[in-house]
């Protein structure tokens, strides 16, 4: 019994080794998305431990039940890829498709196989269509000094040519209330208060008036016009 006892605690310790003595994961855990036409980049992570040495890593795309190998990166650290528009950075633990294509989307794999062992570990991430860009958008900020300790967080109010925007325009607000989306609110006074412990305090922001830019802009270039007529016809 003592002897397979024995066995059983070297066995599990070899197994412990083999699991421990490399990893591979992405430093990014969740799907990606990006766009036809644009730049992707696959950035892994790989632990080995002090001895052991990393043989070969392999990238590969996996479409339904079909599988591409996109790049081999040797022990010599030379890569090798199957399309111009592959290539591979940091010792082969980035990959970069530059142009994407329709045919780029879906799982991809690395594979890291140990040197030492030949056990191999790999990750998967999977990379999807982005059928529109992001949306984008100026925003005031009211930006509350925190200068003084204070017990609450300070509860920030908008107005828009003085009226207070109410809960039926909170979507113009970001989640905290300090931030105003200006795409979604036309005006030209806007005011932030900010109410707290330590007391309220309020600032303002006024947008030039373009119409009354241009009208100024218009006269004085008939003024001119004007000078520059009777001044001819002398």
């Amino acid at each position: 019994m003592s002897l397979q006892w024995m066995s059983c605690v070297l066995l599990s310790l070899m197994c412990a080794h083999e699991l421990q003595s490399l990893s591979v994961s992405f430093t990014n855990p969740w799907p990606f998305h990006v766009a036809v036409g644009r730049d992707l980049v696959l950035e892994s992570s790989i632990e080995i431990l002090p001895g052991e040495e990393l043989l070969m890593l392999t990238w590969e795309r996996n479409v339904g039940t079909e599988a591409r190998r996109l790049a081999t990166i040797e022990a010599t650290r030379q890569a090798t890829t199957q399309d111009s528009r592959i290539s591979t950075e940091n010792n082969g633990t980035i990959l970069r498709i530059s142009g994407v294509q329709e045919s780029d989307f879906g799982r991809y794999t690395i594979t890291a196989t140990d040197g030492n062992t030949g056990t191999q570990q790999s990750a998967h991430k999977y990379v999807r269509k982005s059928d529109r860009p992001p949306e984008t958008s100026v925003v005031l900020l009211c930006d509350v000094s925190a200068a003084r300790a204070q017990w609450d967080r300070p509860v920030v109010t908008w107005l828009l040519d003085g009226v207070q925007l109410t809960n039926q325009t909170s979507h113009y607000t970001s989640e905290d209330g300090a931030k105003l989306h200006l795409q979604e609110v036309k005006g030209r006074n806007y005011t932030c208060i900010s109410n707290s412990s330590l007391g309220t305090s309020e600032a303002h922001f006024l947008l030039a008036d373009s119409s009354v830019s241009r009208n100024t802009c218009a006269h004085w270039s008939s003024m001119i016009a004007a000078v520059l007529a009777v001044l001819c016809w002398r």
